[in-house]
């Protein structure tokens, strides 16, 4: 069987035994994905703090919705990310003053160097900010695929769309994209 089998069929057991009311499944389902979810609403909204809000009430809600999923072929971690894409839209409507382009998340690397660093984090913030410029569904195709560096097919199944569809949602994005960044460097 295959590390990716396993590991699906790892998932199934957990959410199956979470579903029928064990705390301790959900726990290692939250400690499985909580950085991925957190790294997910973060890029949405753009403050540690807020991210870390989005990100509880992602569990939250996903807690209480659990009986509700339905294992269809594609990843729980596709179902939490698709709640935590609501919920950094529904954040982002509460907070309209409070749009925030800067990184503040904490340097996981203290041996890097500071120059360097800095170098990044203002490339970084250049693609945040044009993939803020991307249609809402182009940002969530960008954030699914490329942060989160899920498969086409979970994406799709997040999304509710077909493969085809987010294929070419991709490919928009990131010609717009490349665009986008190609005209700045002017």
């Amino acid at each position: 069987m295959s590390g990716h089998t396993l590991e699906a069929e790892r998932e199934e057991t957990l959410v199956a035994l979470a579903q029928a009311g064990d705390e301790a499944a959900f726990t290692k389902l939250y400690d499985r994905y909580f950085d991925r979810v957190y790294r997910y609403a973060y890029y949405r909204v753009g403050r540690a703090e807020d991210a870390e809000d989005v990100t509880q009430r992602v569990f939250l809600r996903a807690w209480r919705a659990l009986g509700s999923y339905r294992q269809t072929g594609s990843s729980m971690l596709a179902w939490l990310l698709t709640i935590a894409h609501n919920e950094s839209v529904n954040h982002q409507r509460r907070n309209k003053a409070a749009h925030y382009l800067e990184y503040d998340l904490p340097e996981t690397r203290p041996e890097a160097d500071p120059e360097h660093m800095a170098e990044v984090r203002l490339e970084q913030a250049r693609v945040r900010r044009a993939v803020l410029q991307l249609k809402p569904e182009q940002q969530q195709v960008v954030t699914m695929r490329f942060l989160e560096n899920l498969d086409v097919r979970d994406v799709a199944a997040a999304m509710g769309k077909s493969e085809v569809n987010v294929r070419v949602i991709q490919h928009r994005a990131l010609e717009q994209l490349r665009k986008m960044l190609a005209r700045e460097e002017r």
